[in-house]
């Protein structure tokens, strides 16, 4: 398709903000290689815009970063001080989008965002909440998730830093009996370190 040929195209689908090179094949007809090389072309003459390999976003209905984010790793879900912020519970402002995901751990840095992937054991995979197209955790998992990743299972975090940040968090907006109940299903270690935080 020519580029105007295109530009129609999106703009039909506009309730769709991304597409994936397979999504354009079923929708258009054309086989992947093909379209490869037009998509190429559109994205060099800045009509189109590539947000991760083989994946597009639509101009007429561009995609949020959050929304961006689902798709760079997948499954996965918004989480840790990220999520905290957004729901106001912790007061910083945090720039970078922090999510968990099963698959091995990744930083894309985009033009417009930075997306931190950390991994986490599919049996504690849960505790998030669908917002139209993005996964977004729980506050109470968020924290966990935080704790977990940042202390239990890297050691660049001291239990202060984690101290630190809770201090800057609203634990009035926490449920006390939910962050307890979810704190069962972690290890040992991460109980340990949320029992000294909240003490």
């Amino acid at each position: 398709m020519k580029s105007d040929e295109w530009l129609l195209f999106f703009k039909r689908h506009r309730d769709k903000k991304i597409f994936s090179l397979s999504d354009l094949s079923q929708l258009t007809g054309e086989d992947k290689s093909s379209l490869y090389v037009q998509l190429t072309r559109l994205v060099k003459s800045g009509l189109v815009k590539r947000v991760a390999y083989r994946w597009y976003e639509n101009p007429f209905s561009p995609p949020t970063p959050e929304e961006i984010s689902m798709i760079l790793r997948h499954p996965s879900y918004l989480s840790m001080e990220y999520a905290l912020s957004r729901q106001g519970i912790l007061s910083q402002a945090v720039y970078t989008l922090t999510l968990v995901t099963t698959k091995l751990p990744y930083t894309y840095k985009t033009e417009d965002a930075t997306y931190e992937y950390h991994q986490i054991h599919k049996t504690l995979f849960w505790g998030y909440e669908k917002e139209g197209f993005v996964n977004i955790a729980e506050p109470e998992k968020a924290l966990l998730d935080l704790i977990h990743i940042r202390c239990t299972k890297k050691r660049g975090a001291s239990t202060a830093m984690i101290k630190s940040l809770f201090d800057d968090m609203d634990v009035d907006e926490l449920d006390i009996e939910k962050l307890r109940t979810y704190s069962e299903k972690f290890p040992p270690k991460t109980r340990k370190i949320l029992h000294e935080i909240m003490e």
